[in-house]
């Protein structure tokens, strides 16, 4: 299975905290067969949460979990409209999601996929089209990535 499809993206995120954001976030892994257990993987997204912000900076968070629910590695993208109160490192509000699924048995999957999305979001192009960008163009763009 592909790590990313159109399925895994999302530009209407209709949540307006972060816990409403994660358990879209985790509804959407599951209903594309990534996650065996919704709530479980919400569970997992939110225990990580409290041990440091995902909050990247720039209006961006990188949601990740390695979870005992997670079926395979997953990358899904969401964008919406609210701006989101996340405890960003920057205090900036967050709209624009990328969220890892990473297996608990996935060894260091997660710190290279982390890594790679990381070192992109330091260009200014790749985050204007991961903000404004279609769906394709965002497959496109972080699948360029994650490959």
């Amino acid at each position: 299975m592909e790590i990313m499809t159109m399925n895994s993206i999302n530009v209407n995120v209709k949540g307006t905290t972060k816990s409403e954001v994660l358990r879209e976030f985790a509804d959407m892994a599951f209903a594309n067969g990534k996650v065996s257990d919704a709530a479980g993987f919400y569970q997992d997204l939110c225990l990580r949460e409290e041990e440091s912000t995902t909050g990247f900076g720039g209006g961006i968070a990188i949601p990740h979990a390695k979870s005992a629910f997670v079926n395979e590695v997953g990358v899904f993208v969401g964008r919406g409209e609210n701006e989101v109160e996340w405890d960003a490192l920057d205090g900036a509000p967050v709209h624009c999601w990328i969220c890892l699924l990473v297996p608990e048995t996935g060894g260091q999957e997660h710190l290279r996929l982390l890594s790679q999305l990381s070192r992109k979001l330091m260009d200014p192009e790749f985050v204007a089209k991961l903000k404004e960008g279609s769906e394709q163009d965002i497959l496109t763009l972080v699948q360029g990535v994650i490959s």
